[in-house]
């Protein structure tokens, strides 16, 4: 598969996947981010399996500012060895941390709870007792996408809370469909 094809594929399951860790996140609080502090991070690894290849990515989400009503999070993602410009997200502290309501221009993903359970795991060598939410997820923008999202949380990780993330993914593009599976985890986080 050619790079710019990597790319595109990378781009568009961040677009479609970053909103539902929100989503997830919000699961554990109403807004974890009400607790977090400016200059905490959260790092991770992720792997995406498409078309037979398997592409690997860092994304690191770090606290840049904080006031009595919102918090900015810097999102710095590396993909294929080359890192993206990082991207700003204000999230408003008053309301539930979804932010796939705050930019529907970018989906419109309707999720749908379909479990949930306590289960202690282990990531990056370290051990969290997490409480794991299951969703489906249906979108029709940027295209058509059908999956499943399973999210992990732990209080006692800063910033949003999320250690691990799975998803199983179906995008239509054109007339074919392209199955994806997606694991991020936590590989780090401090201040």
């Amino acid at each position: 598969m050619n790079t710019i094809k990597r790319t595109w594929i990378s781009v568009l399951l961040g677009a479609l996947i970053l909103p539902v860790v929100g989503v997830m996140a919000a699961g554990m609080a109403d807004n974890p981010l009400r607790n977090a502090k400016v200059g905490e991070w959260l790092q991770y690894n992720m792997t995406t399996s498409a078309m037979g290849q398997n592409m690997v990515m860092q994304m690191k989400q770090t606290v840049v500012a904080k006031d009595a009503t919102t918090v900015t999070l810097r999102t710095e993602t590396t993909m294929m060895g080359k890192a993206m410009p990082p991207q700003d997200t204000k999230i408003p502290l008053d309301k539930a941390y979804e932010p796939y309501k705050a930019d529907l221009s970018v989906t419109d993903a309707k999720v749908t709870p379909i479990g949930e359970g306590n289960e202690t795991i282990t990531v990056g060598g370290k051990t969290y007792p997490c409480h794991w939410v299951k969703v489906k997820m249906v979108a029709t923008k940027p295209v058509p996408t059908d999956g499943t999202v399973k999210v992990w949380t732990c209080k006692d990780v800063p910033v949003s809370g999320v250690v691990k993330m799975e998803t199983e993914t179906a995008i239509k593009a054109g007339t074919q469909t392209m199955n994806t599976k997606m694991t991020m985890e936590l590989t780090g986080s401090g201040r």
